[in-house]
């Protein structure tokens, strides 16, 4: 599915990603009262019901799949504490997004999907090399961007390769 997207979708999504664990806080948070689940399988069927639910609100319908998507990294994520064998998938689809990051640049500044504080996790000032180094290092979860082949991707493209060891928040 992520082979196939566009690289504009890809750009989007990695855009989605770094603002899906606030989302998904608030609704864990909002499900913990509630009594109900609010893992990320709930929020993945949650968004695919929002998506269907605004029709031809080319805004909306745009800012859902784009959540859904970030959703699936989110849970394949999930799956990788689990079984291993996932994490070589997961690096390899990073690698394809975070390529795309560049793009960001000519999207996000005019863009009304996003809202002014959902893209200011990139700094577009940044060179391409730059946002790509920063992606690698900091956006792909820890897992994923240690594997062999987002390293042999960031040396390929001569970028320096340090991957956090946590981040801020857990996918539920």
């Amino acid at each position: 599915m992520f082979e196939n997207m566009d690289s504009m979708t890809r750009a989007h999504v990695v855009v989605a990603y770094e603002n899906l664990l606030p989302h998904l806080t608030a609704y864990w948070q909002v499900a913990k009262e509630r009594g109900e689940d609010g893992s990320v399988e709930q929020f993945i069927g949650m968004a695919a019901k929002r998506l269907d639910e605004v029709g031809n609100d080319e805004i909306q319908s745009r800012r859902w799949a784009w959540f859904l998507f970030a959703a699936m990294l989110g849970r394949l994520e999930k799956l990788s504490f689990k079984n291993p064998a996932i994490v070589q998938t997961g690096a390899k689809i990073w690698c394809a997004l975070v390529s795309e990051i560049p793009r960001l640049k000519g999207l996000l500044p005019n863009n009304v999907v996003w809202k002014p504080e959902e893209k200011e996790w990139f700094n577009l000032s940044m060179d391409d090399d730059t946002l790509i180094q920063f992606a690698i290092n900091n956006v792909i979860p820890p897992m994923f961007a240690k594997h062999e082949s987002v390293q042999v991707f960031a040396k390929s493209r001569r970028l320096y390769y340090r991957p956090s060891d946590s981040r801020f928040g857990i996918i539920p």
